[in-house]
C-alpha cells in the first residue's frame, strides 16, 4: 500500500499558509496590503517562476511593474486615499 501523508487541517481546507505584503508610499502616506496565499497558490507561483527562470520574488516584482506600466497603479493608489 502507498505511503499516506498527514495534512494539517488549515492546509487541507486551502486556508492561507503564507502572505505576500505590498507596501505603497504615496504623498507621505503608507499603505500595506496583505495577500494571503494557500499552498496551492504558492505552488502555482513557484511553477510559473520556474518556467520563466525567475524566483517567486522576481516574478511578483515583474507582475507589479507590468501593472504599473499598464496604468493600473491608480486602482492601487485608491487604497491609500
Amino acid at each position: 500500500m502507498g505511503e499516506q501523508k498527514e495534512v494539517s487541517q488549515p492546509e487541507a481546507c486551502g486556508a492561507p499558509v503564507a502572505k505576500f505584503s505590498i507596501t505603497m508610499r504615496y504623498r507621505g502616506k503608507e499603505q500595506t496590503a496583505d495577500i494571503p496565499l494557500s499552498s496551492a497558490e504558492i505552488e502555482g507561483l513557484a511553477l510559473e517562476a520556474t518556467w520563466r527562470d525567475l524566483t517567486i520574488a522576481e516574478l511578483l516584482g515583474q507582475t507589479l511593474v507590468a501593472a504599473i506600466n499598464k496604468d493600473m497603479i491608480h486602482k492601487m493608489l485608491r487604497l491609500i486615499d
